[in-house]
């Protein structure tokens, strides 16, 4: 499993002549990954409804589409995103990481400021992570299923 990196920054504004200007400030970086556990909060909570199996081939569906010259296409699929899910998922991959961040999701959202495509790719590596992991500890389980039925 690849460990991602999610920076959080306060947005505020400044003044700049007659105009204002948006800075960010008290930048910091935390890691970030998918557990079981965060997962199983994320349903308990709420925050999660879907399976992310299920976004994941939707991601991948995106990818094949970007390639393609059919612009409506693209934007149905992108219509099927809902971004607010896909920042849940972050948050739940950040507090996994960070047991004692202490942020609720909308402090976490406050602090949250990625485009919607970076949001999207973070939240493809995430699954990934998540998925690769779930199959290593099953590749795992049956070597030692195997072994134990030698015996």
């Amino acid at each position: 499993m690849k460990i991602q990196k999610v920076v959080l920054k306060e947005m505020e504004f400044v003044a700049v002549g007659d105009e204002y200007e948006k800075r960010f400030i008290n930048e910091k970086s935390h890691p970030a990954f998918l557990t079981n556990a965060a997962v199983k909060k994320g349903y308990d909570s709420g925050l999660l409804e879907s399976s992310l199996f299920e976004d994941l081939l939707k991601i991948k569906g995106l990818e094949a589409l970007i390639t393609q010259t059919d612009e409506e296409a693209s934007l149905e699929l992108l219509n099927a995103f809902d971004e607010q899910k896909l920042i849940a998922v972050i948050y739940l991959a950040v507090i996994g990481a960070n047991k004692n961040l202490g942020l609720s999701f909308e402090e976490f959202l406050e602090l949250y400021h990625y485009p919607l495509t970076e949001t999207i790719q973070l939240y493809a590596n995430l699954i990934v992570g998540l998925l690769s992991e779930s199959n290593e500890f099953a590749k795992e389980l049956q070597k030692q299923t195997k072994k134990s039925k030698k015996k």
